[in-house]
C-alpha cells in the first residue's frame, strides 16, 4: 500500500505545499500524525501550488492521473494506492 500525504504548509510564503509518500503494508489510521512522529519514513514526491493544482509528481502515471483528476487539491488529502509498490 502507498499512501500520498499533501503536507499543511506552515506558511503560504512558498505558494505550495509538499506531497509526500510512504509505502507500508497497511492502512495509516492517522496519516498526519504519521507523518510527523515518523518523517524518516516518507519521502517527498511532489508538489501542489497555491491554486491547488499539481505542479509535479514522482510515481505512477495512474496515480498521477487519479491526484490531477481531483483538482483544485488541498492541504491535508490523503490518496492511498493498492498494489505492489518499492522505492527505486
Amino acid at each position: 500500500m502507498k499512501t500520498v500525504y499533501i503536507v499543511p504548509a506552515f506558511s503560504d510564503q512558498a505558494g505550495q505545499c509538499r506531497i509526500v509518500a510512504t509505502v507500508t503494508g497497511q492502512r495509516l489510521q492517522n496519516v498526519s500524525r504519521d507523518y510527523n512522529h515518523y518523517p524518516d519514513k516518507w519521502r517527498e514526491v511532489g508538489i501542489m501550488n497555491s491554486q491547488g493544482k499539481l505542479v509535479c509528481y514522482d510515481g505512477k502515471s495512474e496515480e498521477f492521473a487519479e491526484i490531477k483528476a481531483c483538482e483544485p487539491l488541498a492541504a491535508g488529502l490523503v490518496f492511498e494506492f493498492e498494489g505492489i509498490h518499492h522505492w527505486a
